[in-house]
This record gives C-alpha cells, structure tokens and sequence, in this order.
C-alpha cells in the first residue's frame, strides 16, 4: 500500500455541510510526483480538498453546482484536475468526466496525463474511456452498468468509470446519447471542464438561443442529477462575465497557487523585460501579401539564442535526464506563414551545418563571431561554469539534433503530436496548435510575429506557452515579440493581478464567488473576452489623467452626514498647514495643505466615502482600485491634499446647483484671478502625485428656494503616467 502524506484530518467542511478525505488514489497520486516539493505538495492537498468540497457531496440528496478553478498559463492546473479527479474517487464519485480540449493533440495530451497521474496502467481503481477515434461505443456500455452496480452493491472494487472526451458539440452529443441510455440517477458525477473559458460559453446568449456545444453540454449535464461541473482556466474573463443565472456562471471559486518554480508574467514582463524580452520591428514583421525572401535578422537572431542555450543543455548533461529543450515559433494562424518561417528554419540550420564543420568556409569566423555575440548575451541571464570556449565544440551537435516541426492541421486534418521523448531539442512552428492547452518541454526561446487581433485579453493572454515551470533555466529564455504584443502582455500582467488579487480577497472573506462584483484593470486597447459571451455591463473609467469628482454628492442626506463625518475625520488626523502664494488676497479661498501625507494612511478615509448615484460610486470604485494598485506598488508613495472652504477656514462657499435631472454642482473650482496671480483652484495640482481637494459647499438650487448646508465635495486628480483603465460591474 502507498505510504500516506496527509495533513491532519479532513478538509473542513465546505459550503454543502461536507468534508471530503483523502485516500489512496489521491495519496498515490502524491507520492508519483517526486519532483514536487513538500510545500507544493501541502498546498496541493489543501486546494483539492477545499475544492471537492465546494462540490455536491456524493452521499447528500441530488443536486448540482458550478465551480471555477483559476491557475496561471501552464502552471499545474492539469495535475490540479488530476488530483480533483483522483478525490473524488476517494469520496465516492462513480463518473468522471473531463472535457479535455477542442483539437486532437490537447485531448491526446490530456489523456496521455491523465492516464500517467492516475497509474490506470498500475491499478484496478479505474475504467477509462474516451471518444477519440470511436473509442467509446455502445458496446461499453455493457461495463458501465457493471461498474455502476458494483457502486451500488457497495462493492470495494468498484472502479470509477473515467471518460476523455473532445470539447466538441459532435462528440459531446454522441457521448450524451450513450450515457441516456444507462441509469445515472443515483451516480455521484464530476465533470472536469479544461480551459473552461473556451468553446463551451454560450456564444448566442444575446440572442437568448443556444450556441451548439454550450447546448450540447448542458445535455450532459441534465443526465446526472447529482454532480458538480468544474471549469480550469487560466483566463476566467469569459466565466466571470457570463450572466449569474447561466448554469455555466460559478456557484464557488479557487485561485491556484502556483509553485516557487513557477515563472509567469511578471518575471518577464516587468522584473525582467530588459533580460528575457526582445522587440522585433515592425519593418521585420512578415506582410502576408508581399511576403519576404530572406528570413528575418531577429528570427536568426532567436535561432542562434535556441541552438546556444541546447549546446549548453549538452554540456550540464540535461539530455540525459529525459529533460528538452524546445523553440516555439508562433507566426500567425495562415498555414503558408507557418510553411515559410518552416522552410526559414530549415535552410538555416542546413546552411549553418555545413559552416560550422568547414573551418575554411568563407563565413565560418563571422557565424563563429555571431554565435560568440549570443553567448555572451546569455551568459550574462544564466548562471554556468561553462564559457564559449567549451559551449563552441557542441554547436554543431546541438544543431545536428534539433527536430523541426510544423504543428498544423497540414496532414490527415490531423495537429500532429510531439514525441519528446523521441529527441532532445526540438523547433515548433504553427498556430493554433501551439496555443492555449498545449504544453511545450523546456521551452527557452518563443519567436512571435503574429498581432494581437481583435485584441481579445484572455486570447493573448492564451498564446504564452512562455510561462512555466522553469525558474531553473530562466537566464536562457529570450521571448521575441513585436511593439504590440509587448504592451498588451505587459499591462495583461497587472490586469491578471488585479483579477487574481480581488477574487482571493472575495473568497478569503468566505463569500461566494457569485457575489463578488466583477472589478479589474485593462488597457483601453485590449477587451477582457470575446463581446459574444459578455451579458454583465461593465463601467469603463476613462483611459487618460485629469480631475475626477462625483457629479451628485449632495443626494441623500444621511450619506451627504456620513461624508461629513469622514471630512472632518481627515481634518482632525492630518497635520495641515495654511498654504498661498505672492498676491493672494481675501478673495481667494485659502486652503489647508499637505504633500506628504501617505496615500495608504489616506486611503481608508477615501474608501469611507459613499454616493447614491450608480454613476458616482462607479467611478469612485475605479479610483479606489487604481489608488490601491498605486500603494501596492509603491507601499511608501506620497499625495498632496487641499482642503478648501469649511469649517476649519470660517468660511464656508456657496455654490448653485443647475437645473439638470439630477442637479449638478456649478463652477465646482473656484476660478482663476490674473490681478492676484491666483490660478485657480483646478491648477492646484502635483505633477508627480495624486492629488486631492475637499470642497465644502452651502448648495443653492437652482429656484433658490432651497438651501443644503455643508456638503462635502472630494475631487481627485491623477496624472497621466499614474492613471489606469480600470473595469467594474455596473
């Protein structure tokens, strides 16, 4: 018997009155992945356990739910999903079903993973199947039904019935069909969604019809009157923007984390985009109509980045350790961009070949010069006893062992697969098929050329097969990317963040994941998801600095009591001081000021204000999530504060309300005065930091009949280079 890592007793219960416990098939599942460390190892225990028991209880009366998993791009939410499937055999869970991709080589590799994590080779615990080349028909039927009575009987050797299934409307009606034909009314199911953010959202749900495979899912699932649905993304936008009564909108939540391993967004995109990351021009970028003859500088470039680091692999011996080295190539989605940088590759490395074993070669000394450049570069990122003088001898080798390979539906409208094994060093040139899903071995140099399209945030997002497990051999990852790609993968970063931040906040707090208010940064040129699948309506604040200020603080007068309470709160625990300037007179209203004040001590008192009007606390949601981003980057970072008229001056402005429905504030900043050299109190401003300004008006409306006493304003201004696009559920 497997030997037990456990933590101590069951998981807590979750929000269905359950606790789910660990057994031997997740135990076993533990031990086979010795390359975890015992902290990843605890943390994967705890998220799996808290997550199957977010999940209907398998014992409990019939009754389903909706979770969502969030992992970053290729950071072990496959062996989250594995170990998920292999707890919930523990608990009782008779079916499982995993939706496993949308093309051949994502299902093929998810089955060959999950076949691997379970040790269905080496045990008796599971019945796989899988639609994959007529592989599951009616005739196993007959061994389901076995299976299912076994459960039924209480038999201790009653497998759990595991099913691999394309996420295709095709194959998900043929898979329904079977299943209707057999018993599952009292069968415990969990259906395993991979990149659940992809092909199964309703895509016609503005329309109020049903898209194919959101249809044909939804068929599966009304089979099974007791099961949960789990989707595994790394970009939840299009789940998270649903509407909350689709069956597909998640009842509860998880955000993964990843291990000490990992290297994401950040790593690249800011803490290390002078190292890793490489621009390649526009004047080099591929134009499909009048394709180039000659292969681009910069794709040589990354060629020869690939073929050191591989010579350098050779040399610490990696190619003896089942380990790879791999290039991606990922041009644009048209096959004849993938046959021309193909044929690119091929020729270089031909040509390349017959310098390298030619010293008398007339451009042997300027290849040698160049690849010597190359060294140098990466030798400055990756730590290595080793130097060009011992990397040089094993360029030709290195070269001589690369496989190049184009990923695409050229042949048999089949993506080939990729046998690692079979090589060490590969080159990988396509599409879609080396987009989300597909993992790539030891990835260390990605050539992308391709746009960012229609400028879909999860897509790009999707296209990083760049990120990974590899903290160990970072020094010899170089990414090249054009302008565009650069900043949309650089403000996806902070975007990413935020999303991630808000929701662990959320469910830390012990809510559920459909309360959360969806809240998050992104760049006016990007959009979080496809606009098909996005009902929620989102409030944009605008892209660009300036003056913010609520357009109805004066409604409501217990909220106008309850600002005013936080005014005086400012005042009293902020040390102001008078502040004018040369010619100012008694005309001017004088303010009390401070610019070193903490924007984190500050802030608190900020987040107490509230306004009736929708519009008004949108945009003071927004502020506060930039003003929080801010502090968080910048913990000790300071603001300049100005408060105006009020009870602290003696003076307290009138200000007339305009005959708008709902009234606004007339001339809310006093203006400027030339004889005094006054400027205004809008130019009252830091260029560098944010700046606030608390108003306190006697409001007259517009008839003069009636008079609001003491209504506390607080505009804030953000200069251009602090601002950011900031997205919130209306």
């Amino acid at each position: 018997m497997a030997s037990i890592i456990k933590v101590s007793g069951p998981a807590a219960d979750g929000p269905n009155g359950w606790g789910p416990t660990q057994g031997e098939a997740f135990t076993r599942l533990l031990n086979a992945n010795s390359p975890l460390s015992p902290d990843e190892k605890e943390s994967l225990i705890v998220e799996t356990l808290a997550t199957l028991g977010d999940c209907v209880e398998p014992a409990a009366e019939p009754a389903w739910n909706t979770g969502l998993v969030i992992g970053y791009v290729q950071s072990g939410k496959t062996l989250s999903f594995t170990s998920l499937a292999a707890l919930a055999r523990d608990n009782g869970y008779r079916i499982v079903i995993l939706l496993a991709g949308t093309t051949n080589n994502l299902v093929e590799q998810s089955y060959d993973r999950i076949k691997k994590d379970l040790d269905i080779d080496g045990t008796r615990e599971w019945k796989l199947l899988s639609t994959q080349q007529n592989g599951f028909q009616s005739a196993e039927l007959d061994r389901v039904n076995m299976e299912l009575s076994k459960w039924r009987r209480g038999s201790s050797r009653a497998r759990t019935i595991l099913i691999v299934t394309m996420k295709q409307h095709q194959h998900l009606e043929n898979l329904a069909k079977l299943l209707a034909q057999i018993d599952v009314s009292d069968t415990p199911t969990l259906i395993i969604d991979d990149e659940g953010d992809q092909a199964g959202m309703n895509t016609r749900a503005k329309h109020a019809e049903e898209s194919t495979t959101y249809a044909r899912i939804m068929a599966l699932r009304a089979l099974f009157p007791q099961h949960s649905y789990v989707l595994y993304t790394a970009t939840p936008q299009a789940p998270l923007l649903i509407s909350r009564i689709d069956t597909l909108s998640p009842d509860f939540g998880r955000v993964l984390t990843p291990g000490s391993q990992y290297v994401g967004g950040r790593d690249f995109f800011v803490d290390g985009a002078d190292r890793y990351v490489e621009l390649i021009p526009t004047s080099e970028v591929p134009d499909r109509f009048d394709p180039p003859v000659e292969p681009p500088a910069t794709l040589l470039a990354a060629l020869r980045d690939f073929i050191v680091g591989v010579a350098i692999g050779l040399l610490e011996e990696e190619d003896r350790n089942g380990r790879n080295r791999s290039m991606m190539i990922h041009p644009a989605v048209p096959k004849d961009e993938h046959l021309m940088f193909a044929r690119w590759v091929r020729q270089a490395k031909e040509q390349w070949l017959s310098i390298l074993q030619d010293e008398n070669h007339p451009g042997h000394g300027e290849l040698i010069e160049l690849f010597g450049a190359t060294a140098e570069g990466l030798l400055e990122t990756y730590a290595t006893p080793f130097s060009f003088n011992d990397i040089r001898p094993l360029l030709f080798e290195a070269l001589e062992a690369t496989a190049i390979v184009e990923l695409n539906t050229r042949e048999k409208n089949r993506i080939p697969s990729v046998d690692w094994r079979g090589e060490y060093s590969w080159i990988l040139v396509g599409g879609i098929g080396l987009d989300r899903g597909f993992t790539v071995e030891g990835l260390t140099v990605s050539y992308m050329p391709r746009s960012t399209g229609v400028g879909n945030a999860d897509n790009i997002q999707q296209r990083a097969r760049f990120f990974g497990y590899k903290r160990g051999y970072l020094g010899l990852c170089r990414i090249y990317l054009t302008a565009e790609n650069i900043d949309a993968f650089t403000d996806y970063v902070r975007h990413e963040e935020s999303v991630r931040n808000s929701i662990r906040s959320h469910l830390e707090e012990g809510k559920p994941l459909k309360d959360w208010r969806r809240t998050y940064f992104l760049d006016q040129a990007l959009k979080p998801t496809r606009s098909s699948v996005v009902i929620l309506e989102m409030y944009q604040s605008k892209g660009k600095g300036g003056w913010i200020a609520p357009a109805h603080p004066h409604e409501d007068s217990e909220i106008v009591a309850e600002n005013r309470e936080t005014a005086e709160s400012i005042l009293s625990d902020f040390e102001l001081a008078e502040y004018s300037e040369a010619g100012w007179n008694e005309k001017q209203v004088i303010p009390a000021f401070s610019d070193s004040i903490l924007l984190a001590d500050l802030l608190p008192y900020i987040s107490r204000m509230r306004y009736k009007w929708p519009d008004d606390n949108l945009e003071h949601s927004s502020i506060l999530l930039m003003l929080t981003s801010l502090v968080s980057d910048e913990p000790d970072i300071q603001c300049s504060f100005y408060a105006f008229s009020g009870p602290w001056s003696g003076v307290l402005a009138m200000r007339t309300l305009n005959d708008d429905q709902p009234a606004k504030i007339k001339n809310l900043f006093q203006g400027s005065n030339a004889r005094t050299n006054y400027p205004g109190a809008r130019a009252l401003i830091s260029q560098e930091a944010v700046t606030f300004q608390l108003h306190r008006y006697d409001l007259q409306t517009a008839d003069k009949k009636r008079t609001l006493k003491d209504v506390p304003v607080l505009a804030v201004h953000i200069p251009d280079p602090l601002i950011q696009r900031v997205w919130v559920e209306r």
